[in-house]
């Protein structure tokens, strides 16, 4: 056993609590972020923006980050990531002008992307077999670990001044300096053509039931963002709500899916991943259609936390499901690809849910959703028990 082990593990779990819900910390102040820019032409859009624009540059940038963390090597990019996560996080604390906030959550972006590409790498390389598979349940509890308490104390925080949930970002500096101690480069396999960003002897070298992968992660990520994004404000337009209890809600959504993802490894072992992806989408459509007839703040979290039943096995088993199918010299690149496709997936939920809303309700527009995942878990499962998948089935 290396040196550090137990520190290593700590570092790669605590620096997971930082990465999926980051952008969402500032979620329960929206509508005061909203309020405070409201001499703006579309301060609610502006406000949104500085919620998912984070993603957007995750989306843009992650597979630089895989290509760095195949070429330069996992820890540099680590740490590094650390860093510009607290100083880039924390721009709202003390700007005033909105466009230097919106930029902050750029660099924000980037510092989740790269953060979020080489601990899954990390673990992909220290870990094999059964330990990867509970190791990517504990790594997905961790996140929405991180979940619960940022976006809960953001919640407390945004009561005080919508400025104070910014400050959350400086705990990636405490991260920081156990990954200088504990975390090692590993031994890598290099291509035989090097290390290259993207072409067409990466492409052939890829499985093709990675892009079906990629395609799952897209719109798993752009349902999930559902939460953030839209339920703050139906919360806050409810009586006597809150933004401390805005930011339990959303919280609340972590509480059972960190009971799931602690026990992925189980169903893991008795499940394929097309079959765990179909039950992670019947249990988000429950809880999408008891929001849908929510009309009260407590039958909302009843949804909630029926969602992240689902929502709790969503990442362990996408994650898991791409380092496995990943060759090991570019796998890297390949996970710096999928959290592109899981962050435009986030970016590109309010932009997707419009339609939807234009012709319905919100309400509605969570109900239809549930319908469509509904549909797509039994296309998964008929795909699966027809041996489609069969070849990515490994644990």
């Amino acid at each position: 056993m290396k040196p550090y082990e137990g520190l290593r593990r700590s570092t790669l779990l605590l620096g997971s609590t930082l990465t999926v819900m980051a952008g969402a910390i500032i979620a329960p102040a929206l509508p005061e972020i909203s309020k405070a820019f409201s001499h703006l032409a579309d301060p609610e859009l502006m406000s949104k923006l500085i919620l998912t624009l984070p993603a957007l540059f995750i989306a843009l940038l992650a597979p630089v980050a895989g290509y760095f963390v195949d070429w330069s090597g996992r820890k540099k990019v680590l740490l590094f990531s650390l860093l510009l996560y607290a100083l880039a996080g924390t721009t709202g604390a003390y700007l005033s002008d909105i466009y230097l906030i919106l930029a902050g959550r750029a660099l924000l972006g980037i510092s989740v992307g790269a953060l979020m590409t080489s601990i899954i790498t990390l673990i992909g390389d220290y870990y094999e077999g059964r330990q990867r598979s509970a190791f990517m349940g504990y790594q997905a509890a961790f996140a929405s670990t991180g979940g619960l308490v940022f976006i809960s104390t953001g919640g407390m925080l945004a009561d005080l001044h919508w400025r104070y949930p910014f400050l959350i970002y400086t705990v990636s500096l405490i991260i920081f300096i156990m990954a200088i101690v504990s975390v090692y480069e590993p031994q890598r396999i290099r291509p035989a053509g090097g290390v290259k960003l993207i072409s067409a002897g990466l492409l052939r070298s890829i499985p093709a039931q990675v892009f079906w992968v990629y395609g799952i992660a897209f719109f798993s990520f752009a349902v999930f963002y559902m939460i953030p994004v839209q339920l703050p404000f139906m919360l806050s337009s409810l009586a006597d709500v809150s933004n401390t209890q805005v930011g339990i809600a959303i919280a609340f959504m972590n509480v059972t899916a960190i009971i799931m993802a602690f026990n992925y490894s189980r169903i893991k072992r008795r499940l394929d991943f097309p079959y765990i992806m179909a039950l992670v989408y019947i249990l988000v459509a429950l809880g999408y259609t008891i929001i849908s007839f929510s009309n009260t703040y407590w039958m909302m979290v009843a949804g909630i936390l029926t969602g992240g039943l689902g929502f709790g096995m969503q990442m362990a088993n996408i994650n898991l499901w791409l380092v496995n199918l990943a060759p090991a010299e570019i796998r890297g690149t390949l996970v710096g690809y999928l959290n592109t496709f899981i962050f435009l997936g986030m970016f590109m939920s309010p932009v997707l849910l419009q339609p939807l809303v234009s012709v319905a309700s919100l309400y509605d527009s969570f109900l239809i959703v549930a319908l469509i995942l509904l549909a797509l878990a039994f296309i998964l499962s008929y795909s699966g028990w027809r041996g489609y998948w069969k070849s990515s089935a490994k644990a």
